[in-house]
């Protein structure tokens, strides 16, 4: 039997050291490690029995919050879910998507942006505090760029810019190097290890605040 694909899937946040892993087990089973990088300390967090999109995924600028594309598994139901690192429970909760329009990142601490609500105009409150601004500008980059009339060098541009906004930071993904379930930091002698998952097993954990299971009203 063919050993499961094992990932590690890094985010770090442009405002201090509270970075975040996304551990794939499986393609069914996945969780989330809170990892402050001065000092190298891990948070396991909560596991999720279903598939996730990892491109769908970004972490707010302080580290806070975590948005997520997922797959419900079993079902062709897909949606995109706004959590509180390290753990996926919904603070909001967005169902009946497709592939194309599930996930969202953060345009600032205070502000996200969910692809699903790209032909609204419009700004709106969530009661975990934050803003979010479905202006279609913010989703141009996954656009036909000539039929959006952006030039290639534009839209290459502004692929990189929200790769950045998603926690995608080159400079600090340089330092490091993922093997499957093992992350290693970079070093002059070669590579350190500084994680491996590979024992890990999923178990039940509660999330320290109540969660939604629908979108608010």
């Amino acid at each position: 039997m063919q050993a499961p694909r094992r990932e590690l899937h890094l985010f770090f946040p442009a405002e201090n050291d509270r970075a975040v892993i996304l551990y794939r087990a499986n393609s069914s089973l996945y969780r989330l490690i809170s990892w402050r990088t001065i000092g190298d300390h891990f948070e396991p967090g909560q596991w999720l029995k279903t598939g996730v999109y990892e491109t769908s995924c970004g972490l707010s600028p302080d580290g806070e919050f975590f948005v997520y594309g997922a797959e419900l598994r079993g079902s062709s139901f897909h949606y995109t879910a706004l959590s509180r690192v390290p753990y996926f429970t919904a603070l909001e909760f967005h169902g009946d998507l497709t592939i194309a329009s599930v996930g969202g990142y953060f345009l600032d601490k205070g502000t996200v942006t969910f692809k699903h609500t790209i032909n609204e105009e419009r700004h709106s409150r969530l009661s975990c505090g934050l803003s979010v601004n479905s202006a279609r500008k913010n989703w141009w980059h996954s656009m036909n760029n000539r039929a959006a009339g952006i030039s290639y060098e534009d839209g290459v541009s502004q692929r990189a810019s929200v790769q950045v906004k998603r926690g995608k930071i080159p400079d600090l993904l340089e330092c490091y190097h993922c093997d499957g379930a093992k992350l290693y930091r970079k070093t002059a002698k070669g590579l350190e290890l500084l994680l491996d998952c590979s024992d890990m097993e999923f178990e039940p954990i509660q999330a320290p605040y109540e969660g939604v299971t629908k979108a608010r009203p």
